[in-house]
């Protein structure tokens, strides 16, 4: 099904995770698409505990129109031991989801619509569900369905992930169940061995928040990508040798929810055929402000090439064009960091602390990480050549969060 000489693109998004309702939500505003939305889940909601809203993730929580949802909730502080350091608040991953669908016609949602095969043998493009089901004809598919996408297994089937050797361990609790803990932080911190970490905030409506990681065997249990509730006795057992706070910490949940990290071998494009494009998780897993930037540039893309009488393979050709450099310099950075984490574990000759303190400094050194979390995706969409003339809001006077001025830096301060 050509697009080219249809009045009417036809989308599908497969996920409904923050990068796909950010891509429902920015799709939804072009006059020219008609959009579906299919999830597996039976209901929506997130696991987790909380998340970080760095600047670049603010801007687009702007553009989304889902950042005053979210104004009276986030977490913030005002001081920071480098000045330096990107600005950023702390907010319940829920609170994060409830803004964003706010902003998603609840009708555009399918629930328990688990996909099964994508069929675009032909020139039509159909999508069938464990549920026998089918939908379509689609002129695009958007894999937005996360770490173990089911439209990346069907458009790269060589591509595999595995099992890291790492897992996070997430709660909130009542701030009550801490109260009595002497020493602990009125804010959020971060707390060190070589090999692991802890971290702790108080977050809002009297909820504190622990998250932790650590190296595990896959042989310690049945790993899975997703929340997995875990006794205890699972967690407290990687933070013996912290500090009679921390251990304090661990043991006042009952339980928790474990995230096995799986991963692969970055993709060399994350597009395929020319109908089908993956964003956030499903293409590279590296969190919701990527994933919104993501959506962003994708539906960017897709208005420049539709004004224009272009193709939807040219239109992803172009996101290919402006996301690939910059995940190809995002994975310099993290694989510096897996390095640097891997050399302090393996050295010997150092005390624990400094080991501790050179792999922090080396991994988070402000003027070498900064970028990430400052980084404006308006800039690599209006660097290109022949897109520095595009009106992104054109026939959508709706869309003011779209301007350019939503993509100036943002007047409120976000510090961590």
């Amino acid at each position: 099904m050509s697009s080219a000489n249809t009045k009417v693109l036809k989308v599908a998004i497969v996920g409904a995770g923050p990068g796909g309702l950010a891509a429902a939500i920015l799709l939804s505003r072009l006059p020219f698409v008609e959009l579906s939305v299919f999830e597996q889940a039976r209901e929506l909601r997130e696991v987790g505990a909380g998340i970080s809203i760095n600047q670049n993730t603010w801007r687009l929580l702007q553009v989304l129109g889902a950042a005053d949802a979210l104004e009276e909730f986030g977490k913030r502080g005002d001081q920071s031991v480098d000045p330096n350091t990107p600005a950023r608040s702390r907010i319940e991953r829920y609170k994060l989801q409830q803004a964003l669908l706010s902003r998603v016609s609840p009708d555009l949602i399918q629930l328990r619509k688990r996909l099964r095969k994508i069929d675009d043998s032909d020139d039509d493009t159909f999508l069938e569900f464990e549920d026998d089901s089918t939908a379509g004809p689609f002129h695009l598919v958007v894999g937005a369905d996360g770490l173990r996408s089911a439209v990346r297994q069907h458009a790269f089937p060589d591509h595999k992930i595995a099992y890291t050797g790492k897992v996070a361990y997430r709660v909130l609790i009542p701030q009550e169940k801490v109260a009595h803990i002497p020493n602990i932080p009125p804010g959020s911190c971060f707390w060190h061995t070589p090999s692991t970490h802890v971290y702790t905030n108080p977050l809002d409506n009297g909820l504190f928040e622990i998250a932790t990681r650590a190296t595990e065997s896959e042989e310690d249990g049945n790993k899975v990508s997703w929340g997995q509730v875990v006794p205890k006795s699972q967690v407290v057992k990687h933070y013996q040798e912290y500090c009679d706070t921390i251990r304090a910490v661990i043991d006042a949940p009952d339980e928790w929810l474990e995230f096995a990290m799986f991963g692969g071998p970055k993709l060399e494009t994350v597009i395929s055929g020319g109908r089908i494009v993956l964003i956030g998780d499903a293409s590279h897993r590296s969190g919701a402000a990527f994933a919104f930037e993501d959506a962003f540039t994708l539906s960017s893309a897709l208005e420049y090439t539709w004004n224009r009488r272009l193709s939807v393979a040219k239109a992803l050709e172009i996101f290919d064009s402006v996301r690939g450099p910059h995940y190809e310099k995002l994975f310099a950075v993290l694989d510096a960091m897996a390095a640097n984490a891997k050399a302090a574990a393996i050295s010997a000759k150092d005390d624990s602390n400094h080991r501790v303190e050179q792999t922090v400094s080396k991994n988070w050194k402000a003027n070498e990480t900064a970028w990430i979390f400052e980084h404006n995706v308006w800039k690599d969409w209006v660097t290109l050549n022949d897109l520095k003339e595009l009106n992104l809001n054109a026939g959508d006077p709706e869309a003011v969060e779209g301007s350019r001025e939503a993509f100036a830096p943002p007047a409120v301060s976000i510090a961590a």
